[in-house]
């Protein structure tokens, strides 16, 4: 069969105005059996100082748009997975995966252990990546954005990549052998920043 390609459009940091809202914390270190907290790390002024941050109305307020937008996003192409990998594995059934099984335990000869075709551990391996993508990519993209609020623009780049990353892998699952898919333009997210 020819080679077809599916085109995806890659993931971009959005640009973030507001700021969340910095604040200090205290170290914690037990001296003596006590709890004892510090302005500084260890009580060493040479230390930089914890720091937390939290979000304010603004920060969320602007963020709120852009969640929408990629919850709807994902959500479509998350029922699109789901159709696919129904698709794939109808009338998938165990016992018909099961390739040997063998007895490891002569004092047990009852206790016996199935070996799996690969079929049923790559139906089990999808099963299990689609009952956690939504969230985890959720979390991901939210992360980005956090970042961005934050002023941490040196670690955008790897929220960025988990993102794009397991959004391609949740566009390729249970597709045809023929299927590849691709980001769109020139610079794939994924192998831009290799040397």
């Amino acid at each position: 069969m020819n080679q077809f390609n599916i085109k995806i459009a890659a993931f971009k940091p959005p640009f973030m105005k507001e700021l969340m809202t910095r604040q200090y914390t205290v170290a914690k270190k037990r001296v003596s059996g006590k709890v004892v907290y510090f302005s500084h790390e260890w009580d060493n002024p040479k230390c930089a100082r914890h720091t937390m941050y939290k979000d304010n109305s603004a920060s969320i307020a602007e963020r709120a748009p852009y969640n929408e937008r990629f919850s709807q996003q994902l959500d479509r192409v998350f029922n699109k997975a789901v159709i696919r990998f129904n698709k794939h594995y109808a009338g998938i059934n165990y016992q018909d995966e099961v390739v040997r099984t063998y007895a490891p335990y002569a004092i047990a000869p009852e206790a016996t252990i199935n070996v799996m075709s690969k079929k049923w551990l790559q139906h089990t391996a999808d099963k299990k990546f689609l009952s956690s993508i939504v969230s985890r990519l959720t979390i991901k993209y939210n992360t980005m954005m956090c970042l961005a609020q934050q002023g941490k623009y040196s670690l955008i780049q790897d929220a960025l990549y988990d993102v794009n990353k397991a959004y391609h892998e949740l566009q390729s699952m249970c597709r045809p052998s023929h299927h590849e898919v691709v980001f769109k333009g020139k610079k794939n997210p994924l192998t831009a920043n290799r040397r």
